[in-house]
């Protein structure tokens, strides 16, 4: 390894464009935009949630970042995400290590029991460094693409009927926002629900309306036409699933949350809705979709499975203890 000496400094409001780059730069496939990245630091709650950024700079070039921050949706006052990246040309360098102990230094300083990071498994060398620093597996999740042109909707011919032969029709939340004033409410208390349920590293925590508002609706990604949503003869909303724009890279689409109310599964309904999803990639043209799944939520990995996704290489959630 050959040891470059770091500087390290604050994230500035000028940082965004060489940021964003960077991280698009480390992951290729999981681009995002300056867009993007300021919205989500615009509807940042300060006076609740911690986060914060540092970069490092070689001969005045951004050449990594660490970023710590709160889960809003899975708040721990004392637990922090944290993400680390260093451009492919300068690593080995130090740079790496220098945020790292930089982030920890801060979290040591704030008292913090633990920190949490994701590192896809075929990524070795992001494995080989947090392994090295002591973080450990504390879980998998499966990534899954399926390529949209050519899908067989044959095969689940009998999806849709078997939901309307229910009492249960399939719409947008486009739609059902140009009926139904409290539609906007509905799709609330759905993705909320069904959030509780998908495993992840800390538990969920409350959201408000305004809160959700700010990450559904108000994100740029959001395509009110792509979030699909089963409601019965009653007027109850009991499943959803929906689609998120890549913004950077429109050849593919991200799969948002799936998700059926717990009185309402085994009813063919998470399919239906996941067959809406698909229609809508072949009708916007992209080539394929792209979602995630914990390793123990076997229901939904069945699904995706019967649909032909295809499995990639598991991202790894990691945790640094910290306190007792």
């Amino acid at each position: 390894m050959t040891i470059t000496t770091s500087r390290l400094r604050a994230f500035t409001n000028d940082d965004y464009p060489a940021w964003v780059a960077g991280g698009n730069l480390c992951y290729p496939d999981y681009p995002w935009s300056v867009e993007e990245a300021r919205h989500d630091d615009d509807k940042w709650d300060h006076s609740r949630f911690f986060k914060k950024r540092i970069v490092a700079e070689e001969d005045g070039r951004m050449v990594g970042a660490v970023e710590l921050y709160h889960r809003p949706k899975n708040f721990h006052p004392d637990r922090y995400f944290f993400d680390v990246w260093v451009l492919p040309d300068r690593r080995r360098r130090g740079h790496g290590g220098a945020l790292h102990d930089a982030a920890v230094s801060i979290l040591r300083e704030r008292n913090a029991l633990a920190a949490t990071a994701g590192v896809k498994e075929s990524m070795t060398d992001g494995v080989e460094f947090t392994r090295k620093r002591g973080w450990v597996e504390i879980k998998r999740d499966w990534e899954s693409r399926l390529v949209v042109a050519g899908f067989d909707f044959d095969k689940f011919a009998d999806a849709a009927e078997r939901v309307t032969a229910q009492g249960i029709r399939i719409s947008t939340f486009a739609d059902e926002l140009a009926r139904d004033p409290e539609a906007a409410q509905k799709a609330y208390a759905l993705t909320d629900h069904c959030r509780r349920d998908v495993p992840a590293m800390d538990v969920p925590t409350d959201v408000t309306f305004e809160e959700w508002k700010k990450d559904w609706t108000g994100a740029p990604s959001f395509l009110a036409d792509a979030f699909y949503v089963a409601i019965d003869d009653q007027g109850h909303w009991l499943g959803m699933s929906n689609l998120q724009r890549s913004i950077e890279d429109p050849s593919f689409i991200w799969q948002g949350l799936t998700g059926v109310r717990r009185e309402a599964r085994g009813k063919g309904i998470a399919t239906a809705l996941k067959l809406m999803t698909v229609r809508y990639a072949q009708r916007l043209g992209v080539d394929h979709i792209k979602t995630w799944n914990d390793q123990r939520n076997q229901p939904m990995l069945a699904i995706n499975v019967a649909m032909g996704f295809a499995r990639q290489p598991a991202w790894i959630g990691m945790e640094l203890r910290l306190g007792p």
